[in-house]
């Protein structure tokens, strides 16, 4: 590699207006400085390709390129089809980064001779400025094999599925691309580049500010798109299986927590998508139930199942009233 690489720097957008600024602005400002920018405003409707296009006035380093909506894969896999660094980075348009963000997880990877380089994240809401860790001391880091790093992101451990918070040599998206069309698509990604990796660095420094809006996905009410979790869940569990056998029950944990997730949001009366949805968490309880592993509320949710599709939508629907209640309270 070498001794300092162009870094493309991938940036999704799409109706962010009110977050666009703040976001590239953490970007502009890095220590690291031979970047290339590339902002894919991906069909905006708001005022988001003009934030874009009024940045890339006063930056050489920012490309703009407005296309038709598509969706985030879509946008990311144009992104990486066109950048022209040896490394690359995805940043989310509502979210911001430290002043060394980029320099640090370089460093990393440098020095520890790994594939993919990544950060924990600092959580913010909606309403909230944040300025995630820019000061830069050495810190202690992690070293994972593939397999290592699989069975933490599996088990929602350490390393976590996104596609932002980490930096990665661009040569492992040849021939892996992000799923277009479906939901959960960096779980669906992710796996594939850590197996293609040698190893895995992470750093013990959040350099990412990752912010909460109710616009998320994660938080949004049930739509027939997250059935998707049903073909992510039977792709990562095959592929895993096969690669690495001896991961096949921690990929279990995981193929069903992204079922039990969606399986929660499904309105009480869609009697036959709750069914569906169950009897793919049926193909993995057992293994969760008794993988000492796996977290504690995807063993609770297990054993509920057993008592069939009704009663676990029944403890959910008490879970949810309950939370909301509490939450209101405090």
């Amino acid at each position: 590699m070498n001794k300092e690489p162009l870094i493309s720097v991938v940036v999704p957008v799409y109706n962010v207006e009110k977050y666009l600024s703040q976001c590239i602005e953490s970007i502009i400002c890095q220590t690291y400085n031979k970047l290339e920018i590339i902002l894919v405003d991906d069909g905006s409707t708001d005022c988001s390709g003009k934030i874009c296009d009024y940045y890339a006035l006063n930056d050489s380093r920012i490309k703009v390129f407005h296309k038709k909506n598509g969706g985030l894969s879509d946008a990311r896999n144009y992104g990486i089809a066109i950048s022209r660094g040896e490394l690359i980075t995805f940043i989310d348009s509502d979210d911001v980064i430290s002043s060394i963000f980029v320099k640090y997880l370089f460093e990393l990877l440098e020095n520890s001779n790994a594939d993919i380089a990544i950060c924990p994240y600092q959580k913010f809401s909606e309403k909230e400025i944040i300025f995630p860790d820019s000061i830069y001391s050495p810190q202690p880091y992690i070293l994972y094999t593939p397999e290592e790093a699989l069975v933490e992101m599996l088990y929602q451990g350490c390393v976590h599925t996104g596609a932002h918070c980490k930096l990665y040599k661009k040569s492992l998206f040849d021939n892996i691309s992000y799923p277009i069309g479906l939901y959960y698509e960096d779980l669906g990604t992710t796996y594939k580049l850590f197996l293609k990796s040698k190893m895995i660095v992470s750093s013990l420094k959040k350099l990412y500010g990752y912010r909460i809006r109710n616009e998320s996905i994660i938080r949004q009410p049930f739509t027939p798109k997250m059935l998707s979790c049903i073909y992510i869940s039977k792709q990562i569990y095959n592929d895993i299986s096969k690669n690495c056998s001896n991961l096949t029950i921690a990929v279990a944990s995981r193929a069903f927590s992204v079922n039990r997730m969606v399986y929660m949001k499904i309105p009480f009366h869609k009697k036959k998508i709750r069914k569906q949805v169950y009897n793919e968490m049926k193909k993995y309880r057992k293994t969760v139930l008794f993988d000492s592993r796996a977290r504690k509320c995807e063993r609770v949710v297990a054993f509920f199942s057993y008592f069939g599709p009704f009663f676990l939508s029944c403890v959910f629907k008490i879970y949810v009233t309950l939370a909301m209640y509490f939450k209101e309270r405090i």
